[in-house]
C-alpha cells in the first residue's frame, strides 16, 4: 500500500479517535505524530492521553506551539501536502474501482467455469469494501481542502481561550478600554473552580479543561449575553454594568450552587469525577482602575475560599 495512503489513514484515524475535527492544522499534527512514533511530539502526545484519554483541542494547540516548528507562511505549504494527497487518494480510488470491476467480471467467469466458486462473492465484497475506503478518505480529505481557507481563522486565536471559548486577558482589553472610557461604574466578580490540579492529575488535562468548559456554561446560563474571561487557570473573571451588586452576588451564588450539585462524568466509562465546587469574589469598580478592582476581588475570593467552598465573599 502507498506510503502516502498510509499516512493518510493513519491521521485521519487518529484524528477520529480523539474526536477532533479533519480540519488542516489538525491534520497537519496527526501526521506529524503517526509519521514518527518515536519523536517528542509523539511521546507527549502519549503521556497526554495516557489511562485512554483523548486529546483535547487546546492540547492539540499547545503541543504544536511546543514542539512543531513555527512557519509563519506554512498555509500555502499545508494546501500544496494536501492538494497532493487528495490527487494520490484520487487515483487509487480510480484505480481500486477499476481493478474492483476487473476482477468482479474474471471472478464472475471464473465462477462459471468452476461449476459455483464458493469463495467468489466474499471476494468481490472484501474489494468493494476496500473501493469504499478509499472513497471516503477521498471524502475526507476534500473536507481539509475546503478549511484551508480559513485555517488563519482557527489556528491559535490570541481573543479566546481554545477549551472554554472564554475570553483571554488580552481579549478582554478593548472591553476594559471601553469601561474607562465612558467612566462608568461596573460589579467585577472573580471565581475560582477548587482543585483544578488534582482533577488534571488524577484523570488528565484533558478532563480538567471538560470540567472548565462546564463551569463556564454555568457561568453562561446566569449571566446571560455577558463574556466570560479565563483569567489564570482556573480563574474566571465577568464584568457586569446593567446589574446591582445584591443581584449580582444573587447569580454568584446560583452558579456555585447548581455546578457544585452537577455530577460531572468521564466520557466513555461514565465515572464520577466526583462533586467539584468554586468560590467568588465580588467587588464594585469605577473607570478605568480594572487592576485595584481585580486585586479587591481576589483579595475577596481568597476569604471566600477561607469561609469553606461554594462561598462568595465581598
Amino acid at each position: 500500500m502507498p506510503n502516502a495512503f498510509v499516512a493518510a489513514r493513519d491521521a485521519l484515524a487518529f484524528l477520529e479517535v480523539h474526536r477532533l475535527e479533519p480540519m488542516a492544522a489538525n491534520y497537519a499534527f496527526a501526521l506529524a505524530v503517526v509519521g514518527d512514533p518515536n519523536s517528542d511530539l509523539a511521546r507527549a502526545v502519549a503521556s497526554e492521553t495516557d489511562g485512554g484519554l483523548r486529546l483535547t483541542a487546546r492540547s492539540l494547540e499547545t503541543l504544536s506551539d511546543r514542539y512543531l516548528p513555527a512557519r509563519p507562511d506554512r498555509t500555502a505549504e499545508r494546501e500544496t501536502a494536501v492538494t497532493r494527497h487528495a490527487d494520490q487518494l484520487d487515483a487509487l480510488t480510480s484505480d481500486a474501482q477499476a481493478l474492483t470491476q476487473s476482477l468482479s467480471n474474471d471472478v464472475t467467469a471464473m465462477s462459471i467455469d468452476a461449476q459455483g466458486w464458493p469463495e467468489s462473492t466474499a471476494l468481490v465484497t472484501r474489494l468493494s469494501d476496500a473501493e469504499r475506503e478509499l472513497a471516503d478518505l477521498r471524502r475526507d480529505v476534500a473536507r481539509l481542502q475546503a478549511d484551508l481557507g480559513s485555517l488563519g481563522e482557527r489556528r491559535a486565536d490570541p481573543m479566546r481561550d481554545t477549551a472554554t471559548q472564554a475570553l483571554t486577558p488580552e481579549g478582554a482589553r478593548p472591553m476594559f478600554a471601553h469601561l474607562a472610557d465612558q467612566h462608568r461604574s461596573y460589579v467585577m466578580l472573580i471565581f475560582s473552580v477548587a482543585d483544578l490540579a488534582g482533577i488534571n492529575e488524577r484523570f488528565g488535562h484533558a478532563v480538567g479543561d471538560n470540567v472548565l468548559s462546564a463551569f463556564v456554561a454555568n457561568l453562561r446560563q446566569a449571566f446571560h449575553g455577558e463574556e466570560v474571561i479565563r483569567w489564570t487557570g482556573n480563574e474566571f473573571v465577568l464584568v457586569v454594568t446593567d446589574v446591582a451588586l445584591a443581584a449580582a452576588r444573587g447569580l454568584a451564588e446560583e452558579v456555585l450552587a447548581s455546578f457544585e450539585t452537577r455530577r460531572l462524568k468521564l466520557r466513555g466509562s461514565g465515572e464520577w469525577i466526583g462533586v467539584v465546587t468554586a468560590s467568588a469574589g465580588i467587588v464594585v469598580g469605577q473607570g478605568g482602575d480594572q487592576e485595584a478592582a481585580l486585586s479587591q476581588a481576589r483579595a475577596a475570593l481568597y476569604r471566600a475560599a477561607v469561609r469553606g467552598l461554594g462561598q462568595v465573599e465581598g
